[in-house]
């Protein structure tokens, strides 16, 4: 579309609008009291038939619907007052001749609101006083009836009263008592261990742990602690040969010359590798230690920590007459079910659960015989090293003791 061409457009378009907006001003509805000369005038045109046709059919006929009802007026002066207050207002024109004149119909008064009656505050009696003297009679009457009744209560003997008949409780079935055990009241408190007392250790490879027992005068044995073992080198097994990297397993014991307070590793007691027994069987190599630090080659690292605690008290054993330390290395704990799992006489053997230390079979049983003894007696038993195996208790003329340096 060209310029001329939107131009032209836009004038048709308000050309449109104003003869619409002069048609919707001209046909606008009248009022009831139009003048008969506009009237005339427009039903002569050519369209005043249609359009006084068109105003009767869309003029609503008063009273087609219910009126609304009428609001409550305001506190003002009335519409009458208000009018002939106003000043007189010049009279407009209303003739045929001219154009555009307006009339609005009169408003109607709306009516006056119906007159409420305003309840009224309750009076008082005229007999309060005559109501408040019979209250205090009624108290006086009340208070005497209840005097003499207790004065007659009094004065009256007292009979005998017939008992009220016992309530019958339902007894809650007491529970059956068990005899106390034969020991019950022969158990010993628990004691009091201190620095001095008598000191025997327990080790165990595979679980990684440390026994420390005490025993207070000639009672026995009892544990006071386990610790664990933070590193010990090598399988299961015993220590054949110098840098096999191999932890030893057997009877040791630790006198007071197999201490080192100042161990490279903090504290230190040499456990007394290769014994009696270890020399009778050629084996070799030393300086297997309890230490600190947790770093082996062959030795139970202990930790800084955990080795202070047990040094102590293996010392201070020592120093309060204590002659050695018994030290028991184990593989395990020795149950025959763990020697079996272990040897291969077990059926887990068969499905590679453990097993494939045949060859240790007779020495680690010949282990348990100790350890047997000490679970049963509590005392840690005298070993002696005779030969191919361990003896308890005594020896003959061709073992020899296990004891310390």
């Amino acid at each position: 579309m060209t310029p001329r061409q939107t131009q032209l457009a836009l004038a048709a378009l308000a050309v449109a609008a104003l003869a619409g907006g002069f048609v919707a001003l001209r046909y606008m509805p009248d009022s009831d009291n139009q003048s008969a000369v506009r009237g005339n005038t427009l039903r002569a045109s050519w369209s005043g038939a249609l359009a006084p046709g068109l105003r009767v059919a869309m003029r609503v006929q008063r009273g087609a619907f219910p009126p609304a009802p009428p609001a409550e007026p305001a506190p003002v002066a009335s519409a009458g007052a208000a009018l002939q207050a106003l000043p007189q207002l010049a009279a407009l024109p209303t003739g045929g001749g001219v154009e555009g004149s307006i009339s609005f119909p009169q408003a109607e008064p709306s009516p006056a609101p119906p007159e409420r009656a305003t309840p009224l505050p309750p009076s008082r009696p005229g007999d309060l006083a005559d109501l408040a003297a019979r209250s205090a009679e009624t108290a006086a009457t009340a208070e005497q009836t209840q005097t003499s009744a207790r004065a007659a209560l009094e004065a009256t003997p007292a009979g005998p009263t017939e008992a009220a008949p016992p309530t019958q409780l339902a007894r809650a079935v007491e529970p059956a008592l068990r005899p106390a055990p034969d020991d019950a009241f022969q158990q010993e408190a628990p004691m009091r261990f201190g620095m001095g007392d008598q000191v025997f250790v327990r080790i165990f490879k595979q679980e990684g742990q440390l026994e420390l027992w005490l025993r207070k005068g000639s009672s026995r044995f009892s544990l006071y602690k386990t610790f664990p073992i933070c590193k010990w080198s090598g399988r299961l097994g015993p220590k054949v040969k110098e840098a096999d990297y191999q932890s030893p397993e057997g009877f040791y014991s630790v006198s007071a010359k197999q201490l080192h307070p100042n161990s490279n590793y903090h504290r230190a007691f040499n456990v007394g590798y290769p014994n009696a027994f270890d020399r009778q069987n050629g084996r070799t190599g030393g300086l297997v230690m309890v230490h600190g630090a947790c770093k082996s080659v062959g030795c139970f690292a202990m930790t800084d920590h955990g080795i202070e605690e047990i040094y102590a008290f293996v010392e201070a054993a020592l120093r309060a007459g204590q002659r050695e330390v018994q030290v028991h290395i184990f593989p395990f704990r020795m149950t025959e079910q763990t020697i079996a799992r272990e040897t291969g006489a077990s059926w887990l053997a068969y499905v590679g659960v453990h097993g494939g230390y045949e060859q240790w079979s007779a020495f680690w049983r010949n282990l348990k015989e100790g350890y047997d003894l000490f679970e049963q007696t509590g005392e840690p038993p005298a070993a002696f090293a005779c030969g191919d195996h361990y003896a308890f208790g005594a020896g003959d003329a061709s073992c020899r003791r296990i004891a310390g340096w």
